[in-house]
């Protein structure tokens, strides 16, 4: 910090204002922010070993440690190429901001502060005087030693090997006045000024030549404006690069293909700066992964700040469901809505950056919206996550759009690990389109998770045929078949419906062979289970060739069919043996093969909508109607 033509102060820079600062000039010399470098040079190994345990244990630090750093201060650093580009930072770029200087008050303070230091040796003996200071006084000792010594390479050559420090150049005086360099203020009105300079410079106008603002425009060759998000990376606003040629094909590039005037450049980044910045973090962005984040912000901001982000979050960090948290972030919006000038309930932005790789970042995802179609998605998804019938695991949560991926993505093996959830084929977006766009075709999604089900389905029927329902497995299945509810519900197919149809019956009379089988097991074998019970062996055989496989299971099935049958007298109690049991079965086995006789019309093979149904139907529980009135009959209570 400068004042009265001093140094006053050196300190670090927080690291949020990396998002904020920028410099003007280009990599030779840039002002106010610039590279310098540290005072002096050394390249021995125990010089730069005790200077970093010094910098670890300032308390080390005494009069006769301070002698000996002296003594290590003889390699001056600023040498001939560094004082070239310091003449350009703090002479020629200065020169070329004098005219922005007569138009922004707060940057003619700074250079007025600034310009007796045009000579690099006076700042140099400033520094060295306020590191010495900070020394004997044990303040920020690990700052002064990286300003005072730049530990380079031996054998290198020191014109070249110098190093580099980033610093912002502050004024007292501007501090004073409330609009310090170091600040989102004074970057947005330097660079406002500068634009306004750029176009001012482009002399008249057409009258008919307006950007895509309707602003008056003329072309610009100039580069659009930088942003640094928070998020993780920075982004530049741009329109078609010309040097992408196959973007030719459009017939316009650069400013032809969407004209911005200078003045909207400034806005257009000053928005993206103020909602992308860290103080906004879980309210108007949010990162969906390490190179992605997800922007959402209202045309109008409320007058009662909410969280706009909360509302798409995930499981893993938000401990309210999203049904909780879609309802009330619609109230939120409605309530906070000002009735005479129709504030930010009218529309809602939402889009999604990718950072594709160092030099380019890509809009993945836009939508417009408005809290009254919020909550029309946000209902159809809950209706969908309810399209399920009971199941004896528990009841499936409502699946966070945001996790949809991780269904998706995640791969398993037969005996019921995780093989791999490293892999993103689908983007973590992809729940979000699901949500905000009903009509989206969703035969991709569906295939993949059936890939899934398929794999883990004989694992699964065993877990269920022995009652095992607190294998780690189980929470991903909830995941698995509330996606499944949904895709199903996408398809006009509803469980009022499909619990009717073949495929879902089919997966019942599966489920019940399982059943009867492990019983068998438990009475007869005195409870050795085979690999695979009668049903999960057949499972994927029935979901190609359902009707072969249905005459397979037909006399597969005879032997415990007819062992049930009159097992089911022997009254029997013991827990895992009951009799009552046995005739519950055969009675599900009959009335599942009555229903299917009526219904059967012999499909070939089942199509992927009928090979969901199948799996719910495997999974799903007995109906509750049922189980009491076959208790009813045999006159066991359960």
């Amino acid at each position: 910090m400068f004042s009265d033509e001093k140094v006053m102060k050196i300190s670090s820079l927080d690291p949020k204002y990396s998002t904020i600062l920028r410099k003007y000039g280009s990599n030779q010399g840039s002002y106010p922010c610039m590279n310098l470098a540290s005072l002096y040079r050394v390249t021995e190994d125990p010089i730069k070993k005790e200077l970093n345990e010094i910098a670890d244990h300032p308390e080390k630090l005494n009069g006769e440690t301070l002698e000996k750093i002296k003594g290590w201060c003889t390699e001056y650093n600023w040498g001939k190429k560094f004082q070239g580009k310091y003449k350009i930072s703090m002479e020629n770029t200065v020169v070329e901001l004098q005219t922005a200087a007569a138009r922004f008050e707060p940057l003619q303070i700074l250079i007025d502060e600034t310009k007796c230091f045009s000579d690099a040796s006076r700042l140099h003996k400033e520094l060295e005087s306020v590191v010495w200071k900070m020394l004997g006084q044990r303040e920020h000792v690990k700052l002064a030693l990286a300003v005072l010594f730049y530990q380079g390479k031996s054998g290198a050559d020191a014109a070249d090997d110098y190093g580099s420090l980033s610093v912002a150049l502050e004024s007292a005086k501007l501090i004073e006045a409330g609009i310090p360099s170091v600040s989102d203020k004074f970057v947005t009105g330097l660079n406002a000024c500068l634009l306004e300079m750029d176009f001012s410079q482009q002399g008249e106008q057409e009258a008919n030549d307006v950007d895509a603002f309707g602003n008056p425009f003329q072309a610009i060759e100039e580069p659009m404006p930088g942003v640094k998000l928070a998020g993780g990376f920075d982004v530049t606003i741009r329109t078609m690069f010309k040097e992408q040629y196959c973007q030719n094909r459009y017939g316009k590039i650069e400013n032809a293909s969407y004209p911005i005037s200078p003045s909207m450049r400034v806005k257009l980044q000053a928005s993206l700066e103020w909602i992308g910045k860290e103080e906004q973090r879980d309210k108007t962005w949010m990162n969906l992964e390490k190179n992605e984040i997800l922007f959402v912000y209202p045309f109008r901001m409320p007058q009662v700040p909410i969280s706009f982000t909360n509302f798409f979050g995930s499981s893993k960090n938000l401990e309210e469901s999203f049904t909780t948290r879609s309802e009330k972030f619609v109230q939120e919006l409605i309530k906070s809505k000002d009735p005479e000038v129709d504030s930010q309930a009218k529309w809602i932005q939402i889009f999604i950056l990718r950072k594709i790789d160092k030099a380019r970042t890509k809009v993945v995802y836009t939508r417009q919206t408005n809290p009254y179609e919020l909550e029309a998605c946000s209902e159809a998804w809950n209706c969908g996550c309810k399209n399920l019938p009971r199941f004896p695991f528990g009841e499936p949560v409502v699946l966070e759009p945001l996790d949809t991926s991780d269904v998706l993505n995640r791969f398993w093996k037969a005996n019921g690990e995780m093989a791999t959830d490293r892999f993103h084929p689908v983007p973590r977006y992809r729940g979000l389109e699901l949500l905000l766009e009903p009509t989206l075709p969703v035969t991709a999604d569906l295939h993949r998770v059936l890939e899934k089900t398929e794999l883990l389905s004989p694992f699964l029927g065993n877990l269920c045929a022995k009652d095992n329902w607190n294998h780690s497995i189980w929470k991903h299945v909830k995941n698995m078949v509330s996606l499944l509810g949904i895709l199903l519900d996408r398809e006009d197919i509803r469980k009022e419906d499909y619990m009717e149809n073949v495929p879902y019956l089919y997966g019942q009379l599966l489920k019940t062979a399982d059943e009867l089988h492990a019983l068998y097991c438990n009475v007869v074998r005195k409870g050795d289970f085979p690999p695979q019970f009668l049903g999960s062996g057949l499972y994927r055989n029935a979901s190609e060739t359902p009707a072969r496989t249905l005459n397979i299971l037909s006399q597969r099935i005879m032997p415990y069919y007819a062992w049930a049958k009159s097992y089911r007298y022997k009254e029997r109690t013991e827990p895992g043996k009951e009799s009552w049991r046995a005739a519950w079965l055969y009675y599900q086995f009959e009335r599942i093969m009555n229903l299917l006789r009526e219904k059967w019309t012999v499909p070939a093979r089942f199509n992927e909508e009928e090979k969901a149904q199948l799996f719910i139907g495997y999974l799903a529980a007995f109906p509750k109607k049922e189980e009491s009135t076959i208790n009813e009959e045999v006159g066991i209570d359960e």
